[in-house]
């Protein structure tokens, strides 16, 4: 269980660079709109809460990890065997969209969701699990971002949709997300873990609908001790997933690949993830929104992202600072879109400082600067039938810097 009161502070969201071109007639270019990661989380920050340019806004959040009841069952079946089941229940505190009407069934969004529910049958062989189960693609990245910077902060706050909260995720960490499907884990070798999972296959809406095929998802983890307080972690994680248009010829691939590792030497902590994939998104890897494919003809885009967290842990004290960034290929349409500016990149920077006030309570404050960039409309004027002609060059890309500042407390049992 966790709180945290956000305060955010920063430009509003950018109103779309004016173009000053003017076409025979006298009437002026072509105008564009700001796009990036789809509605209602535009990249950057809505402007719902911003005025003469400025963003200022308040809200009282979750975490990192949102309030979570969780139940497991274990017995062993056999002297080789072992099955356990698992429930776990997410929930958060703010309320949606800011809005305090009771739910009366018209939403789901003040109710639990069932993030994981699965069942695991392990042995000398491995373990196999079936259900609803964290992704593998990412993992590393998400691990980090808990582990050494926000599993006791909130980070980016990310948005109502997106929920409890981001961290890193979205600036260079990717999220593995939730799904259903099966996974089997090799039984460890010397440090050395496998895993492949077949997941129940995402759609990109009104884009790749048809997707006939489980998703393949596969991760090979190391993990070694090297002295008493000296210890490594190094991870690759992939993915694939056959897409394909309904009534239609044209299909498509959907791909990630991700690395990572984390090291510890007494109270040092030194995390670093990647990853580059096509059709991938954000935050997690088959996100349906704008910026993963165009909305002509559908072309995915591809995706890079890099981080690094970094903390010191000190008996109860733990002090962290992270940095992070996503990038988004230009299409050779997006280049000649004089309608659109698309997004380029999100980025974020991090400071949290912790104090374990009991083994159960932990307080915290934590500061984040999110900076998201576009990569502005192409050039252009229109001809004296009223066509676009696009210009050399780029309109001004427009941009938007968020400061947050969270402070809270986290209650783990």
């Amino acid at each position: 269980m966790n709180a945290f009161l956000s305060q955010g502070f920063g430009d509003d969201f950018p109103q779309p660079t004016f173009n000053p071109n003017v076409d025979p007639s006298g009437n002026p270019g072509p105008q564009h709109t700001v796009l990036g990661s789809g509605a209602p989380f535009t990249a950057g920050y809505w402007s719902d809460q911003g005025a003469n340019g400025r963003y200022f806004g308040s809200r009282v959040r979750s975490g990192f990890l949102g309030s979570i009841l969780a139940f497991g069952i274990r017995r062993r079946v056999s002297e080789t065997t072992e099955a356990m089941s698992y429930v776990s229940l997410w929930g958060t505190a703010e309320s949606f969209a800011r809005d305090r009407t009771q739910d009366f069934g018209r939403s789901t969004t003040k109710t639990f969701d069932m993030r994981e529910g699965w069942v695991r049958f392990g042995g000398p062989w491995g373990a196999l699990t079936a259900g609803r189960q964290s992704g593998l693609l990412g993992a590393i990245s998400t691990e980090i971002d808990f582990l050494y910077g926000h599993g006791y902060g909130l980070g980016l706050p990310c948005v109502d949709a997106f929920y409890p909260a981001c961290g890193h995720i979205g600036t260079g960490a990717l999220d593995p997300g939730f799904a259903a499907g099966f996974v089997y884990a090799s039984p460890p070798v010397a440090g050395l873990n496998v895993s492949v999972g077949l997941y129940d296959p995402t759609r990109l809406l009104d884009a790749w609908e048809r997707t006939p095929f489980p998703r393949v998802e596969g991760a090979v983890s190391a993990e070694r001790a090297l002295a008493k307080r000296v210890r490594f972690k190094l991870a690759a994680e992939g993915m694939y997933q056959y897409m394909a248009i309904v009534d239609s010829p044209r299909t498509n691939e959907v791909w990630g690949a991700a690395a990572g590792g984390r090291f510890e030497a007494g109270p040092i902590r030194l995390g670093a993830a990647a990853f580059r994939g096509k059709g991938l998104g954000i935050y997690y890897a088959l996100q349906n929104e704008g910026s993963t494919f165009t909305t002509v003809d559908r072309q995915l885009r591809s995706f890079t992202g890099l981080y690094a967290q970094a903390a010191v842990v000190l008996g109860r004290e733990q002090v962290s600072a992270g940095a992070g960034r996503v990038l988004v290929d230009q299409l050779p349409e997006d280049k000649t879109d004089a309608t659109t500016s698309w997004l380029k990149s999100q980025a974020g920077v991090s400071l949290c400082v912790y104090h374990a006030l009991t083994d159960n309570v932990v307080v915290g404050v934590d500061y984040f600067r999110f900076q998201t960039n576009w990569w502005g409309a192409p050039n252009s004027t229109r001809d004296l039938t009223g066509a676009i002609v696009i210009l050399p060059g780029v309109l001004s890309p427009e941009r938007q810097v968020i400061n947050f500042i969270n402070a809270g407390a986290t209650f783990r049992w």
